[in-house]
């Protein structure tokens, strides 16, 4: 009985090793402990998310003020004037005296303000417009001269005989450019909050004009030296105050209008969603008025609205 006791406990505590033996030898699932993850910190190089756009787009208007200036041409203004003067003499076919340099230019600079209105049209990147440009400005200029030359004549004179000349031209002429408009078409490349732009368009200004011009001269004839000798012709002396029709012959008008073109550059900048600043240059060629050939430079700040 001794023995049989003693087998039956040993079978009895070498069971569960036998047992964890078995399974080992089947292959059953081994359990390790999980570790935790670490978390990995995004690469430097990751995308931020875009900043939101600005809208230029739509119309928009303000104010503005600037510097404005402007040189003027004279050496056509009495050109036309004195060729009337000297219609159909002998002296201005043969010797182009309204050709004659009479009078010079005169630069001109003064403070100006106005105000402008548009619409921004967008594409993608690029901004796209139209604009009306206003400017009240006060830009006078004036040129005054004196020439004088002597020449000999003898057309339309009997054989033999030959006026000379001594004649002077004065002419006085000015200008007074009292507003400017302008017409114009903007492109512009959008760079979120600012707007570099350039222009180009047709451009209107009202100016008053005067030219007055007198053209004095003695003309003594000197016949050919002959026998017998030539009977002089009479002397002709035109002065501002005689008959012969050479008196001071003033033109003028108020309110003319110049036309031109326009071309510059500027730069808009947004403060918030519906108000900017600008900064811009502007270069403006006129046409001759009445003579005078006029450019205008002018520099500009203003502020405004978009809508």
């Amino acid at each position: 009985m001794r023995w049989v006791i003693l087998a039956l406990m040993l079978l009895t505590f070498a069971s569960p090793a036998v047992a964890a033996d078995a399974d080992i030898l089947r292959g059953s699932e081994v359990f390790v402990p999980s570790v935790p993850a670490i978390p990995v910190a995004p690469p430097a190089y990751a995308v931020r998310p875009a900043s939101p756009r600005y809208h230029w787009g739509g119309v928009y208007g303000g104010v503005q003020a600037g510097y404005s200036s402007g040189v003027a041409n004279f050496s056509s203004a009495a050109q036309q004037q004195i060729a009337y003067i000297l219609r159909e003499t002998a002296i201005e076919q043969d010797h182009q005296i309204s050709a004659w340099p009479v009078l010079g230019s005169d630069a001109t600079g003064n403070v100006g303000a106005g105000g402008f209105v548009g619409y921004n049209s967008e594409w993608e990147d690029v901004i796209v417009g139209l604009e009306v440009n206003y400017n009240h400005v006060a830009l006078s200029a004036s040129s005054s001269g004196s020439l004088s030359r002597s020449f000999s004549d003898s057309t339309n004179l009997p054989t033999g005989h030959n006026y000379l000349y001594n004649l002077t031209v004065n002419s006085q002429s000015a200008l007074v450019m009292t507003d400017i408009a302008t017409f114009r078409a903007r492109a512009g490349w959008e760079a979120g909050n600012f707007l570099p732009y350039g222009f180009a368009g047709v451009a209107v200004g009202r100016a008053n004009v005067s030219t007055t011009t007198s053209i004095p001269y003695t003309a003594v004839d000197f016949p050919v030296v002959q026998s017998p000798p030539l009977t002089p012709l009479a002397t002709l002396n035109c002065n501002p105050a005689s008959v012969c029709g050479d008196g001071p012959f003033t033109s003028g008008q108020n309110g003319a209008f110049a036309y031109g073109v326009t071309t510059g550059i500027g730069l808009d900048v947004a403060l918030m969603p519906n108000l900017f600043v600008r900064g811009e240059i502007e270069y403006i060629y006129f046409a001759p008025l009445n003579g005078i050939q006029v450019s205008v430079a002018s520099a500009r700040v203003g502020v405004g609205l978009k809508y």
